[in-house]
């Protein structure tokens, strides 16, 4: 073979070599686990335990259930007003994927979830923020470690300079310790029955996640259930009072029969007399058999 011939093949075997090779900065960001479901910037993994106990896996826990743990979360920015971690959409995400997810997870997997919610800017306008969280059951609870928490969302909607996926991760929680050291925001709850364990981790107690979320449509069917069971309460005192028989009117006291008066006022004479009774004991106690009449 001449030495042009081979020139060809030297340059394919070189081609495949760069194709084959993967720069270190795209496998580092590459997604580790099982991915269950994935659009654009939001996902949801199995990832693999990153310590601590064995986890309650497989779990399932309804999606009212999530949504009504998930809505007690609150950040705390820190220079201003506590705000939901997870937008009304959000929640309804994560019950959607969460319910699947933990159903599928084992013992030893935890479920992280990347997700986009509308948030209202200083102006009033919505942008688009994306939070991360990992997500796992154990005998305490639902526990929620949040990685990021409202970052800007990648913009891809640019024609001509649309982001690398590959080369743009975001942090997940983590248990060994805060994804991100020196962070100002830390989690906040409402009810009793959530702990919050760290700064960026929560755990929602199976009491709390049982009462429904406000406002929405099991406590809308559970205040309705209530009212119906005080109606039904008033209905049966009416019913009780209606078949009552009629009270039964005591009978006239017994008239006092003169001779018994004169009696009285004879022997209240008497002890006036004696000097037994003074004047105006006499005249009270006189005053009284005559009332009686």
């Amino acid at each position: 073979m001449v030495q042009g011939q081979r020139r060809p093949i030297y340059a394919l075997a070189l081609g495949l070599a760069v194709l084959m090779a993967s720069p270190p900065a795209v496998r580092a960001a590459e997604p580790a686990g099982i991915s269950l479901w994935q659009a654009r910037w939001q996902y949801v993994r199995l990832v693999p335990r990153d310590g601590g106990g064995p986890n309650l896996h497989p779990s399932h826990l309804g999606k009212a259930e999530i949504r009504s743990g998930l809505a007690q979360l609150k950040i705390d920015p820190g220079d201003g007003e506590a705000v939901e971690v997870l937008t009304v959409e959000e929640r309804n995400f994560y019950a959607e994927q969460l319910v699947k997810a933990l159903a599928k997870a084992g013992p030893d997997q935890d479920v992280v979830i990347a997700s986009i919610g509308m948030r209202r800017t200083v102006l009033g306008l919505s942008e688009p923020k994306l939070s991360t969280t990992r997500v796992f059951v154990n005998g305490d609870g639902l526990n929620v470690i949040v990685g990021e928490t409202m970052v800007d969302a990648p913009n891809d909607t640019n024609t001509y300079t649309k982001p690398d996926s590959r080369l743009i991760s975001f942090a997940d929680g983590q248990r060994s310790g805060p994804a991100h050291d020196g962070s100002k925001w830390v989690l906040k709850a409402d009810a009793a029955g959530v702990v919050i364990k760290r700064p960026d981790w929560a755990v929602v107690s199976a009491a709390v996640m049982a009462v429904p979320e406000p406002g929405s449509e099991e406590d809308r069917k559970q205040a309705q259930t209530q009212l119906n069971d005080v109606r039904q309460q008033v209905q049966q005192l009416r019913r009780q009072m209606e078949d009552a028989p009629p009270p039964v009117a005591a009978p006239p006291a017994a008239p006092v029969q003169a001779p018994q008066i004169e009696d009285r006022l004879r022997a209240l004479d008497q002890l006036k007399a004696k000097g037994l009774i003074t004047p105006k004991e006499y005249s009270a106690k006189r005053q009284q058999i005559l009332d009686s009449l």
